[in-house]
């Protein structure tokens, strides 16, 4: 999994930018999810064709995409569908996929998977466990994205620990 094959998305429309992996952005409630690009059904999903997604992933053949990489993709895609039980079962797939996989590429794909898992968890309002997905996704790789979200909770927390806005 090449770094310049990331494309990072989130659920409120499309915003292109740039980061040092050569990232796609959209946002989901200020917070991003990542999907790796040039997969069947990762197109739909980014232009905002989310039920299209999902059946371009699940129709692919295995030659076409590995079940770590449909995993994922279909983690993004429940979540924007806001379908959090079928969502978190792809999610953990992604996740325990990763958790297995060879030293090396592992920890980038920890990352993805537990950053995306920990969008979703937040989006069913589990945020402690938004909050441990994220600092995993963060100690896997330093890369912004992983910080990002893990600050952006923790100072929603905080301030709603305080009861400040």
């Amino acid at each position: 999994m090449n770094k310049s094959t990331l494309s990072i998305i989130t659920a409120a429309g499309l915003l292109l930018s740039s980061s040092a992996v050569m990232a796609n952005a959209i946002e989901t409630s200020k917070y991003k999810m990542v999907l790796i690009e040039d997969t069947p059904g990762v197109d739909a999903i980014q232009s905002g064709d989310i039920s299209e997604g999902i059946a371009l992933t699940e129709a692919a053949t295995a030659t076409a995409i590995d079940k770590y990489t449909r995993s994922l993709s279909l983690c993004v895609g429940y979540t924007k569908l806001s379908k959090f039980d079928i969502a978190e079962t792809a999610c953990t797939e992604a996740v325990e996929m990763a958790n297995k996989a060879a030293k090396l590429p592992s920890m980038q794909m920890r990352a993805y998977a537990y950053n995306n898992r920990g969008v979703m968890k937040l989006m069913a309002n589990d945020n402690l466990g938004a909050l441990a997905d994220f600092k995993k996704a963060a100690k896997a790789n330093h890369e912004p994205i992983y910080q990002h979200n893990l600050s952006r909770l923790e100072a929603e927390l905080s301030t709603s620990e305080t009861g400040t806005l």
